[in-house]
């Protein structure tokens, strides 16, 4: 049919043509933007996705920088705390100098004079150091006093080993002990004493650092009640929060060490228990390699480490270093060959001791592994744990003894980071590497009942509050996220002379007085440039995950948000010939009705 007035081909091509016009003037927007949603038309839930994404990554740019502001501000304090070491080495020095008995008085005011400029300093350096405005060291209050700890004893070191207790070395170690070997204590008390170099209890200093004393029969566990923690403070001094001791033998590790046998005491038969096996898992639990290297330097080889007394002779134990090293390599060893057969290691013997701690000993635990796992085998060197079938506590020892250097050699890693924990890299390869610090968590927050499983008796003299003692100290927030969950608080300690104690010194009058107050003011300022220390890690691990979850966010958004330019380039030159062709089709579709006119001559 020929018709005029309609043009059907010309209204079909228009309207092809400009589909083609609004797609090439997207693919224009997406080119010169960058991005493939422009408006909510473009993909209306890939911009509310993306708009999310936004919102984080901003988040974490922010978090970031408060991040480093928080470590600013730490380094800023630890600093001005250097400062104030040198003040109060120099003081001691002075002390000691004046503690002469060749001095007569008129030079002991000199040396006065000398330590009141001194104490002077301290006070201007606490009083001038500050950030964006933040005073962050004239507060009088110590961080004793920032406890929740109440002392009727006059030991600064007691107290500072009791917050030690309070905020993590109990509570990390409990965790522990459940997380890695499935033991829990059964809510009966454990009564905590802090014993001075000479008590009855005490053997002095670089003797047994602390111990778990328990009343247990001829079999079965440890008689409720019995529970008895000794720490030894001569060994514990100074304490030097938050780890306490010196590196690498911190004191939450001894804690850790001890707890496992409270732990064991109350849930395995612990009456029938050989040392060896008591002793490796406490050491296993935080690690010994530190241990493990000078007893094999001493030992001149790994054979003679390995092979102690206990390994021919299970119930036989001196308690020497060298068996400390050997038990935990014992352990170790054991561990190893039940995860080469397919079990979980040592905690699959824990669970079966607790299974029925009255009757149940280590020669039926380990029977029991094995015959559930279809034999555990001894190890083989360059072969793995493919030996003879061990059975029981003796024939294991009889295999540890005779293959446990050749295991020693070439399966346990000494002298690097990690501690060869049984939470580490050395044990697990796909955990993170625990070093003598991390191998015990703390500082974390104060807890006046730090063990969920067990009742704490704590020492006479100290009063174990609910709740620390904010209102003595300032807290600066550092917000890492939008809710209140993701920040880190930093607190701020005192270090002038009044808050460390020093402020009365007067060495004219008692000099070795003077000597004990700075040798307590420099354990304080080691326990705040601890705290500091631990705090701006925690910052640049959180910097650390902040970038990471940054990255990962920009990369999600960009794969919703971005324009695929070799997509949209594609679709430009498709998009172009497909206009032109649109214009061509367009001009003849127009002239289309002109024909009709040679109908009518």
């Amino acid at each position: 049919m020929q018709i005029i007035n309609t043009n059907i081909a010309s209204l079909s091509t228009q309207r092809s043509l400009n589909s083609t016009e609004r797609e090439l003037s997207q693919v224009f927007q997406r080119l010169a933007s960058g991005l493939r949603i422009n408006s909510a038309a473009d993909d209306a839930a890939g911009l509310s996705i993306s708009t999310r994404f936004e919102a984080n990554i901003r988040e974490s740019t922010v978090a970031i920088k408060n991040a480093s502001d928080g470590i600013s501000l730490v380094q800023t304090a630890e600093g001005a705390l250097s400062s104030i070491t040198e003040d109060i080495q120099r003081i001691r020095e002075l002390s000691i100098q004046a503690a002469n008995g060749t001095l007569n008085e008129t030079d002991r005011e000199a040396l006065q004079l000398e330590v009141d400029q001194m104490l002077e300093n301290i006070d201007s350096t606490a009083a001038s150091t500050t950030f964006n405005g933040i005073n962050l060291l004239n507060n009088d209050a110590s961080p004793i006093e920032k406890s929740g700890i109440i002392s009727t004893q006059d030991d600064d070191s007691k107290t500072a080993v009791m917050i030690g207790l309070t905020t993590g070395w109990l509570e990390s170690s409990e965790q522990l002990i459940e997380d890695f070997y499935n033991l829990r204590g059964d809510g009966q008390p454990l009564t905590i004493y802090l014993v001075d170099d000479g008590d009855p209890e005490s053997d002095g200093a670089g003797g047994t650092a602390a111990y778990v004393q328990t009343l247990v029969g001829p079999t079965g566990p440890a008689v409720s009640g019995s529970v008895e923690l000794y720490i030894d403070m001569p060994d514990f001094r100074p304490a030097n929060l938050p780890n306490g001791g010196t590196a690498p033998f911190y004191n939450d590790r001894i804690i850790a060490h001890e707890m496992v046998h409270a732990v064991m005491a109350v849930s395995t038969n612990w009456a029938e228990l050989n040392t060896w096996f008591k002793e490796g898992a406490a050491e296993f639990i935080h690690g010994a390699d530190e241990r493990i290297i000078n007893d094999l330097a001493f030992a001149g080889s790994s054979s003679a480490l390995v092979q102690q007394g206990f390994t021919t002779a299970p119930a036989a134990w001196g308690g020497t270093s060298a068996e400390y090293s050997s038990s935990t390599i014992a352990v170790r060893y054991l561990h190893d060959a039940i995860v080469a057969a397919g079990g979980n290691g040592i905690s699959d013997v824990m669970d079966v001791l607790s299974s029925d701690p009255n009757t149940i000993d280590l020669d039926d635990a380990i029977s029991q592994v094995s015959t559930n796992l279809g034999g555990l085998r001894g190890y083989v060197a360059g072969a793995g744990f493919t030996g003879a079938v061990f059975t029981d506590e003796t024939t294991f020892l009889a295999d540890y003894n005779a293959n446990g250097a050749d295991f020693l050699d070439e399966q346990i890693t000494l002298g690097n980071a990690d501690t060869g924990s049984i939470q580490g890299s050395d044990v697990r390869p796909a955990n993170p590497t625990i070093n003598a610090e991390d191998a015990v968590e703390d500082p974390i927050d104060y807890n006046s009942d730090p063990l969920e499983h067990w009742q704490e008796l704590w020492p006479e003299g100290f009063i174990v509050q609910e709740s620390r003692n904010d209102n003595s100290f300032d807290t600066i927030n550092i917000q890492l996220g939008a809710t209140k969950a993701q920040s880190l608080s930093i607190d701020l300690f005192g270090a002038n002379s009044s808050a460390l104690g020093i402020n009365e010194i007067d060495v004219t009058e008692d000099a070795l007085e003077a000597i004990t107050l700075t040798d307590d003011a420099l354990t304080t300022v080691s326990g705040i440039r601890a705290y500091y220390g631990a705090s701006q890690n925690r910052l640049e691990i959180s910097i650390q995950n902040l970038e990471i979850r940054r990255e990962n966010l920009t990369s999600a958004n960009s794969r919703i948000q971005d324009a695929d330019y070799a997509e949209e380039s594609a679709n430009l030159a498709r998009l172009s010939v497909l206009q032109q062709a649109g214009f061509s089709v367009l001009t003849q579709a127009n002239a289309r009705p002109q024909q009709v006119l040679q109908l009518l001559g």
